[in-house]
């Protein structure tokens, strides 16, 4: 059952990864890079129906997500949209119960942490030519928790930012997103899991700085490396590390590289990554920049 479920989620990923008719807006160069730039945090819901994976838990007030316990997901695809929607709900209620109490008891504000975070980094001089305002902005920062349960059980933790560059409208004329682990691996719930202690605050504490700074740099028009790779390692939202993924790396160090997943904005992991090099091989690939 894993097996089919398994080769029938990668064979529709490979389809959407390099499909022609996909967009590309989520690992889209900066606008205006090096321009000043009030910055703003707010809070903006996600998508359940487009930008969440089927059976996935989400706590809207709290902006927590929680990925990889779903299972059953290849026949609820293969029995179409009422298969799909039998899953997600049996997904959605199996997590409710496992995960719910956990997660709603959390009294972490994800806005607050990021917002004393931004004003930090400002402060210290880490990040110049962003000043901290109030909603609307130029550019406008939305924080995520993302967790994703592995088959052991044990969790790793995501902090996902949402940049974007309202235009007149209101709607989004730029948007990107921005992928962060937390250290270390936990069950969810239960003693010694995330939601126990500070583990959780201090996991998106460290995650969200990391991300406010690559945001900064993509802002500075910093992120401007060409060279296409595959990682293979585990990715926010997956539970599995079979999949050898595409990125263009645009920045690099000893510790981390930071790449441009190449995938349509259909993926619910499209975006740019920080990926630690202890979690991930990486081999050299030949492919064309698909926002080309």
């Amino acid at each position: 059952m894993y097996k089919r479920t398994l080769t029938l989620a990668c064979a529709t990923a490979s389809l959407l990864l390099f499909a022609g008719c996909a967009s590309f807006n989520r690992i889209a160069d900066y606008p205006t890079p090096g321009k000043d730039t009030t910055v703003a945090v707010v809070a903006k819901p996600m998508s359940k129906m487009s930008e969440l994976p089927v059976g996935a838990f989400y706590d809207e007030p709290r902006q927590i997500i929680i990925s990889g316990h779903q299972k059953g997901l290849g026949w609820g695809l293969l029995f179409g949209v009422v298969g799909v929607m039998v899953a997600d709900s049996a997904n959605k209620s199996g997590a409710e119960k496992r995960f719910g109490e956990s997660a709603h008891s959390s009294t972490t504000d994800l806005g607050t942490i990021t917002r004393e975070v931004l004003e930090q980094e400002i402060a210290n001089g880490q990040v110049t030519g962003w000043t901290f305002g109030a909603p609307p902005a130029h550019l406008q920062l939305s924080p995520y928790a993302v967790f994703t349960v592995q088959k052991s059980g044990q969790a790793r933790l995501y902090a996902m930012l949402r940049a974007e560059i309202p235009a007149a409208d209101g709607k989004p004329s730029w948007t990107a997103r921005y992928f962060v682990r937390a250290p270390g691996e936990h069950t969810v719930e239960g003693e010694g899991g995330w939601m126990s202690g500070t583990a959780f605050s201090d996991g998106m504490r460290s995650a969200l700085q990391r991300a406010i700074l690559v945001c900064r740099d993509d802002s500075q028009g910093r992120l401007t490396g060409t060279r296409t790779i595959k990682a293979k390692g585990l990715l926010p939202y997956l539970n599995t590390d079979s999949w050898e993924l595409p990125f263009i790396l645009v920045q690099e160090n000893d510790e981390y590289v930071i790449g441009r997943l190449a995938a349509g904005d259909v993926m619910v992991m499209a975006g740019t990554h920080v990926l630690d090099r202890a979690d991930f091989k990486f081999t050299d690939a030949k492919f064309k920049d698909p926002r080309k």
